[in-house]
């Protein structure tokens, strides 16, 4: 199934589409896997079962989801994938990442490559990303989502002050941020760098302030010149 027939036989709720995976993000997931060759794929967080469809119309493997709350979204996701046949493919494991991701960590298995879009908070989006770390083959790849939230940029902030033996992509996706695990973590006991930054501060607030509710001459201007400015977006 082609992503314009997975765009044309999904269901996803206008009222709530502002938080599914936009379908240029999960153009992108789809191309990118498409360059790896038979990739065992994660992901943490299911919503609308865009993200997870994209993943396997490029794979045409296996591929598990875990996500404790589908009863939220009417388990819309569920019959987004079995509505494009995915359904046979797909393992669901209606569970907390924090509860299943140190299971499999224990049953040794394996992934080349994780999208990170569950808890949204600071702290659950980091134990994702450390069991997310024990979980990856070397070259394999941890996708975020949400990279606009204080808290998912905190995180990733660590990652490049902290984990040398990982590698932040370029990849053009404003709303994403792509890291290639390179080789293993040689840190001792103490190591620590800080991973606070003032940029990051100034930059979420000024997100908050562009798509806040009040309108304004200045803030239509800036809009205006960031859409002129904006860079053609690799999909």
């Amino acid at each position: 199934m082609t992503t314009t027939e997975i765009e044309s036989t999904i269901e996803i709720p206008v009222a709530d589409a502002s938080t599914a995976v936009r379908a240029s993000e999960a153009q992108f997931i789809h191309d990118f896997l498409l360059q790896l060759d038979n990739p065992k794929t994660l992901e943490i967080g299911f919503g609308y079962g865009r993200s997870a469809c994209y993943i396997m119309a490029a794979t045409n493997l296996p591929h598990t989801v875990m996500d404790p709350f589908q009863d939220n979204y009417n388990r819309q996701a569920l019959a987004n994938v079995e509505k494009c046949g995915f359904g046979n493919r797909l393992t669901l494991i209606e569970d907390f990442s924090h509860n299943v991701l140190p299971k499999m960590v224990g049953e040794g298995k394996k992934f080349d490559f994780i999208f990170i879009d569950g808890d949204h908070k600071f702290d659950g989006i980091f134990v994702d990303f450390y069991y997310v770390d024990m979980l990856l083959n070397e070259g394999g790849f941890a996708l975020f989502h949400d990279t606009w939230m204080r808290s998912t940029q905190l995180v990733m902030s660590f990652i490049n002050k902290n984990r040398k033996d990982y590698r932040k992509m370029m990849i053009g996706q404003n709303n994403m941020g792509l890291y290639q695990k390179t080789g293993n973590d040689e840190r001792n006991g103490m190591h620590f760098r800080e991973f606070y930054t003032t940029r990051r501060i100034i930059k979420h607030a000024f997100i908050q302030w562009i798509w806040g509710p009040k309108k304004g001459l200045i803030k239509s201007l800036v809009l205006a010149i960031k859409e002129k400015i904006r860079p053609t977006k690799s999909r």
